[in-house]
C-alpha cells in the first residue's frame, strides 16, 4: 500500500508539473502534459504518418495551390500567426477536414466540392484553424496520457482486467473524429472572428452549415432508400445541436454589425477553383457514371441494371440491389504466377464449396471463366453465388454476386447482366468521369430538367445531389444568370 501511494504522489507530481502552459486563445493556464515545441513534433510525426495512409493531392495541383491561399490569409490573423500553416487536399470524396498540431490542416476534395464561395472556403479553415490556436489536439492528448495513468495507478490498488485498463488510440481517434461539443463550438467561434478580421463574409459559415446539413439529410435519404443503414458524418464542424447554431448565429449576428457590407465572398473565384476537377471519383479510383462504372486507369467499365446502389472503396467496388438481400463485390488480384481463372476459383473457395456450370470464354483481352457456388455466408446465410474472373496479363478482376439460396433465381438475371456487362474501357466510346463545370441558370431550369439533361449523370438521386452542390435544396433555384455548378 505505501507503494501505490509513492505512486499516485509521482503521478500527481508529475501531472502539477506540466500544467501551467498558458492557452494562446483563452490566455488561461491550461492542463496540458506538452510544450510548444513537443506539440510541433508530434504534429510533424503524425503528418508524415497522414501522408503514407491518405491519398493527398500534390502540393503544386493549382487546386491545393488555392486552399492554401484562403488558409494562408486566414491564419495571419488568428491567435497563432507565428505558427507555419500547411494546408493539403485529401482526394477522397467523403465530407471531412481535420487539423494536426502544429497547424497541419487537411480538407477533403469532397468537401471542396460543395464549396460554393471562397468565404466559405474560409470558414471551414478558420474552423480548422480554431482546433490548433486553441491546442484541442493537446488537451485530448493530455487526457488520453492522464486516463492512462489513473488507469496504471487503478491497477496497483485493485487489480482490473487488461482490455480495461488500456486506451488504445485515444489522440489519433480525436484528431480525425473530432474533439467533443464544447472545443468544436469554441472552433466554430474563432473561425468566426478569424474570416471576419481576414475580410471574408461572415455569414458564410451560416450557409456552410446548411449545405452540411443538407448533405447529412440526403444521405440519410439515400442509405435509407438503398439498406436502411446510416451514413458516416462530417466530424463536427459547425455541428447541428440548436444551441450551437444559436450561439453560431449570435457571434454572426454581432461580427457582421462591425464588419460592414462589403465584405468579400468570393463565389465566381471558387467555382472556378473547381472547374474540370472530378466530382466524385477520379480516373484512378474509379466513378460511376450514371449506372455505368468507369475506372479509366485499370482499362475497364461495367453496368449495373435499375436499382442497383454502388460504393466504391480503394479495397473494393460492392453494390447491393435496393431493399433486397442480393449483393455484388468486384475486386483486383494482382498475380504472382500464371494461373487460370477456375484455379483461381477453387483457390478463393477452397475444397469445401463446389465449383458448379463452369464456362470459359475470351472476350476482348480478357480470358473469361464463370460458375457457381454454393456457400454459408455470415449475413445471407445458405448463398448461392455468380462468380466471374476476367484474366488479362497479370492482373485478374474476380466478380462475385450472391444472394440467398432460395432466392437465387429472382436475382440471375441480374447478376448475370453485370457479369456480361464488364468490358475493356474505351475512352471515345466511354467518355470521361463526371466533372465540375461551371453553368449560367436559365429562364425555365430546374434541377430535375438539369438532371434529365445529364442521363441523371450521379444517378436516382442527380437533381437533390446537383442542388446540393449549389448549397440549395431540390425546390429552390438560383437567379437567373447566377453562375453554378453542373456535373458532365
Amino acid at each position: 500500500m505505501k507503494h501505490a501511494h509513492s505512486v499516485i504522489t509521482l503521478g500527481l507530481t508529475l501531472l502539477l508539473f506540466s500544467a501551467c502552459a498558458t492557452n494562446p486563445v483563452s490566455k488561461k493556464s491550461d492542463f496540458v502534459l506538452m510544450g510548444e515545441k513537443q506539440e510541433l513534433a508530434l504534429g510533424q510525426k503524425t503528418a508524415a504518418e497522414i501522408a503514407k495512409e491518405m491519398p493527398l493531392m500534390p502540393v503544386n495541383d493549382p487546386l491545393v495551390q488555392y486552399v492554401d491561399k484562403i488558409g494562408q490569409r486566414v491564419a495571419a490573423v488568428s491567435d497563432r500567426p507565428e505558427l507555419i500553416y500547411r494546408f493539403h487536399v485529401v482526394d477522397d470524396t467523403t465530407i471531412n477536414a481535420f487539423a494536426l498540431p502544429g497547424g497541419y490542416i487537411y480538407i477533403n476534395r469532397g468537401l471542396l466540392m460543395h464549396m460554393n464561395s471562397e468565404a466559405e472556403l474560409a470558414a471551414v479553415l478558420g474552423h480548422e484553424i480554431g482546433h490548433v490556436t486553441a491546442r484541442h489536439a493537446v488537451q485530448r492528448y493530455t487526457q488520453a496520457q492522464s486516463y492512462k495513468l489513473g488507469s496504471m495507478v487503478a491497477s496497483i490498488l485493485l487489480p482490473i482486467p487488461q482490455s480495461l485498463g488500456q486506451i488504445s488510440d485515444v489522440f489519433a481517434s480525436a484528431i480525425i473524429q473530432g474533439y467533443g461539443r464544447k472545443a468544436e463550438l469554441q472552433s466554430d467561434e474563432l473561425s468566426i472572428k478569424y474570416i471576419a478580421k481576414a475580410g471574408y463574409d461572415v455569414r458564410a459559415t451560416t450557409r456552410i452549415l446548411k449545405t452540411l446539413q443538407r448533405l447529412d439529410e440526403l444521405d440519410k435519404k439515400i442509405q435509407q432508400d438503398a439498406t436502411g443503414k446510416r451514413p458516416e458524418q462530417y466530424h463536427g464542424a459547425f455541428a447541428s445541436h440548436p444551441e450551437t447554431q444559436q450561439r453560431i448565429a449570435e457571434a454572426i449576428a454581432k461580427t457582421a454589425s462591425q464588419q460592414g457590407e462589403f465584405s468579400e465572398t468570393g463565389h465566381n473565384a471558387m467555382l472556378a477553383a473547381l472547374d474540370g476537377y472530378p466530382y466524385a471519383g477520379t480516373p484512378a479510383q474509379g466513378a460511376m457514371v450514371g449506372r455505368r462504372f468507369l475506372h479509366p486507369e485499370l482499362g475497364i467499365q461495367l453496368t449495373f441494371p435499375e436499382d442497383w446502389r454502388v460504393k466504391n472503396s480503394p479495397q473494393a467496388l460492392t453494390a447491393r440491389k435496393r431493399q433486397q438481400k442480393a449483393f455484388f463485390r468486384m475486386q483486383l488480384e494482382n498475380l504472382q504466377k500464371k494461373m487460370a481463372g477456375e484455379a483461381l476459383l477453387r483457390k478463393m473457395f477452397g475444397n469445401r464449396q463446389r465449383l458448379e456450370n463452369i464456362h470459359t470464354s475470351q472476350r476482348g483481352p480478357f480470358a473469361v471463366t464463370e460458375a457457381t457456388v454454393n456457400a454459408s455466408l455470415k449475413n445471407v446465410g445458405a448463398a448461392r453465388m455468380l462468380a466471374s474472373v476476367f484474366i488479362d496479363g497479370t492482373k485478374a478482376f474476380v466478380l462475385i454476386a450472391w444472394s440467398q439460396r432460395k432466392s437465387f433465381d429472382n436475382f440471375a438475371g441480374d447478376f448475370q447482366a453485370i457479369a456480361d456487362s464488364f468490358a475493356a474501357y474505351d475512352s471515345k466510346r466511354d467518355g470521361d468521369i463526371p466533372r465540375i463545370h461551371p453553368y449560367v441558370w436559365k429562364h425555365g431550369d430546374n434541377w430535375q430538367k438539369l438532371a434529365r439533361r445529364s442521363r441523371h449523370i450521379l444517378g436516382r438521386f442527380t437533381a437533390d445531389k446537383l442542388a446540393a452542390l449549389n448549397g440549395m435544396g431540390p425546390q429552390e433555384k438560383p437567379a437567373v444568370g447566377a453562375l453554378i455548378k453542373i456535373v458532365k
